[in-house]
C-alpha cells in the first residue's frame, strides 16, 4: 500500500467574500446527511436512502475584531445583523470549500494568563461546493 503525503495546515485560511479573516489558526467542517429508513415488514436488515444534506463549520484564533474590519469585524457584524456571509474555507493555496452561511455562534474568551481568542460557528445555508 502506498501512502500519499499529508497536507500541512499552515496554508489554510478563512475568507469572507474576497477578504481573508486574520489571526485565525484553525477551522473545521462538518458534513451531514439525513438517513431515511425504508425498512419493510419481513426485512432482516434495515434499509436506508439518503435525504437532505447539511453542513456547518467553525473557526478560531486570536481576537482581532478591532483591527480586522473586513474579516473578524465583518463576521461579528453579520452575527449581530443575522445576515449570511459568503464563506470560503481554504485547505491549501488552491483548494477550498465554499457556501453561504449564517453565523450561529460567536464566542470571545479573555483569560488573565493567555491571549484573547475568538471562536465562530457557521451554519451552512444551502449547498456547499468544493473547488
Amino acid at each position: 500500500m502506498t501512502w500519499m503525503a499529508g497536507t500541512a495546515g499552515k496554508k489554510g485560511k478563512v475568507m469572507i467574500g474576497a477578504n481573508s479573516v486574520t489571526a485565525l489558526n484553525s477551522w473545521s467542517l462538518e458534513l451531514g446527511i439525513d438517513t431515511l429508513d425504508t425498512t419493510a415488514f419481513g426485512d432482516d436488515w434495515k434499509n436506508f436512502i439518503s435525504g437532505l444534506k447539511e453542513w456547518s463549520a467553525s473557526a478560531e484564533g486570536a481576537y482581532n475584531v478591532h483591527t480586522d474590519a473586513n474579516g473578524q469585524a465583518a463576521l461579528q457584524t453579520a452575527f449581530l445583523n443575522g445576515t449570511d456571509v459568503d464563506l470560503k474555507l481554504y485547505v491549501n493555496n488552491t483548494n477550498y470549500y465554499s457556501g453561504q452561511a449564517l453565523i450561529s455562534g460567536l464566542s470571545i474568551e479573555d483569560p488573565v494568563d493567555d491571549i484573547v481568542t475568538i471562536s465562530i460557528e457557521f451554519q451552512g445555508n444551502g449547498a456547499l461546493a468544493y473547488t
